[in-house]
């Protein structure tokens, strides 16, 4: 046994503090529901918490504590004595298994084992908490050890060992995984009855992420949210490779390739490019949408950046008789707006006062209104009265005279007015009623790879261990976090319960604050100021950073 040691104790009777009340602004909490949606509900996250409950047992008898092993029980040696011999006891360690083990209690009787902490199916539940635990902060195996090497934490965890463990969280996660996504269909469905609509039939945002920045990634997310519930409603991961039949890529007669591959155990399930990745697994969800969840998707929210939808209506996965329709995410009509206007810019060498930033800012607006002067005032289009945005109607409203600003230059107008004329075409403009956005998808997915960073390499088992949790924490809070921990037989104290109900509050809190109208316009406001700064050191500084920009 090492000179010191470092252990993980488990304190089954520890005495638990008595914490003050803590107080609650509820003015401030009223006046903050108000303003987000008229004193009747709360941000699309407060919703989803709160109607959910967790289901779980809390042992509050259970926690773990951070000893060093030699000199607390050297302490403990000197002041006890076996009841049995009466004399003296010593304290050691045996049996080491990552970081649980066995305390060696010996004097003249013999010795006494006691496990540092409980059992789980043979193993110490430690070893399985540490893993699922690591997994919720994107750590692997190797950051295990190096922790628990470097805090000296027991014995490194074997790769057989985590590999067990991970099989038993993927087997756990997933059933948890479609037990929510099962509650998210009911819930939409109730939705569709309370609107009097066909209450099978589902409005859906789709979106895809990938492992990897660029078209190199092996391992793609693809979820389907519900337009009502803004929760996630299925979901499918892609992967083009696997490692066994990498390996025996030039052996493929072997005998262990050939049991790996009559035992369904390759990994691959899509072949084609990156970008195929999406379209397949949308149109899968798709074709299982009635026999796993008895509904259809009857509108399907896009991006329009892939060829998605098309395959949907080439291969009509409810027959010839009922179509789905088609409806485009606002957010990225904007994002093209301004992509081409600054494309324009570049390739026609604009300049002057039209600005890049003061082009964004024309999206806003009208393409004649900002053409209008004092002589061929353009604003038929500009919402009247007092409190509108346009200037000219406002003095028009209380009866004063109004100056037009010099107009954009006739340069700038040529080229930006084509751009107007495709991006406001009666076809594409339908697809927007409703004001649909992929702001949920876009949410998931940056959970997903919190879960697994896309700088780490990780397999598919790993992609979907984090899909399914971030679908679990997405729709339910971390509510759902405990519930797949009980479900993995860990134990759940006090001490995570409380994380999880804080962490849940925090969310929602948080939501709540971003969902006010005054902390859009400041975030917008900086957003603008700092484009607008970068701009300015732009034309102002040389270039400093460019190809062969040192020769």
């Amino acid at each position: 046994m090492p000179l010191r040691r470092v252990i993980l104790a488990h304190c089954p009777n520890r005495p638990r503090r008595r914490e003050a009340p803590k107080k609650f602004n509820f003015k401030s909490a009223e006046i903050e529901s108000e303003k987000t949606s008229g004193g009747e509900g709360t941000s699309s996250s407060a919703k989803k918490i709160k109607a959910t409950s967790a289901d779980v047992i809390i042992n509050f008898t259970h926690c773990y504590r951070i000893t060093e092993f030699i000199s607390v029980f050297t302490a403990i040696s000197d002041i006890s004595v076996c009841k049995t011999c009466k004399r003296k006891q010593t304290f050691g360690e045996t049996g080491s298994r990552g970081l649980g083990f066995k305390i060696a209690v010996t004097c003249a009787c013999g010795t006494v084992l006691i496990n540092s902490g409980p059992f789980v199916n043979n193993s110490f539940e430690i070893n399985r908490r540490i893993v699922f635990v690591m997994r919720l902060l994107g750590v692997a195996r190797k950051g295990i050890n190096i922790f628990c090497g470097m805090m000296d934490l027991g014995c490194e965890l074997s790769v057989r060992a985590n590999d067990g463990i991970i099989q038993h969280i993927h087997t756990a996660v997933r059933k948890m995984y479609n037990d929510t996504c099962h509650k998210a269909v009911e819930e939409e469905k109730q939705y569709n009855e309370k609107k009097e609509q066909p209450v099978t039939n589902l409005k859906v945002s789709g979106d895809g992420s990938w492992k990897k920045r660029g078209f190199s990634s092996l391992y793609g997310v693809t979820t389907l949210i519900g337009y009502n519930t803004g929760k996630v409603i299925d979901l499918l991961v892609k992967s083009s490779y696997c490692q066994t039949c990498t390996f025996y890529k030039n052996d493929k007669k072997n005998p262990e390739y050939l049991e790996h591959k009559e035992d369904g155990l390759c990994t691959i399930n899509h072949s084609g490019s990156l970008g195929k990745m999406e379209v397949d697994a949308v149109v899968e969800m798709f074709l299982r949408s009635e026999e796993l969840h008895g509904a259809r998707y009857s509108n399907y929210i896009g991006d329009g950046d892939a060829k998605t939808f098309k395959a949907i209506f080439d291969i009509e996965p409810y027959g010839h008789e009922f179509k789905t329709k088609k409806n485009e995410c606002i957010g990225h009509v904007e994002k093209r707006m301004g992509s081409r206007l600054r494309n324009v810019k570049k390739s026609a060498k604009l300049g002057g006062k039209d600005s890049v930033i003061e082009m964004r800012k024309a999206i806003m607006a009208t393409f004649h209104h900002l053409s209008s002067t004092n002589e061929k005032p353009q604003h038929d289009d500009c919402p009247p009265g007092a409190d509108s945005w346009c200037k000219w109607r406002v003095a028009q409203a209380l009866g004063q005279e109004f100056d037009h600003p010099p107009p954009l230059h006739e340069d700038v107008r040529k080229h930006i007015r084509p751009i107007y004329e495709d991006l406001s075409r009666d076809d594409l403009l339908e697809r927007f009623l409703g004001g649909h956005t992929q702001n949920a998808n876009e949410s998931f997915n940056a959970i997903v790879w919190r879960l697994a960073p896309k700088h780490l390499n990780g397999g598919l088992k790993i992609v979907e261990i984090a899909a399914f949790l971030a679908v679990g924490i997405f729709n339910e809070g971390f509510s759902f976090v405990l519930q797949t921990m009980q479900q993995l037989t860990i134990t759940i104290g006090q001490q995570s319960k409380r994380f999880a109900e804080n962490e849940d509050k925090r969310r929602i809190k948080q939501q709540e604050r971003r969902s006010l109208h005054c902390t859009k316009e400041a975030r917008a406001s900086r957003k603008e100021e700092k484009a607008a700064e970068l701009q300015l050191f732009e034309e102002e500084e040389d270039l400093f950073y460019g190809p062969r920009i040192a020769d």
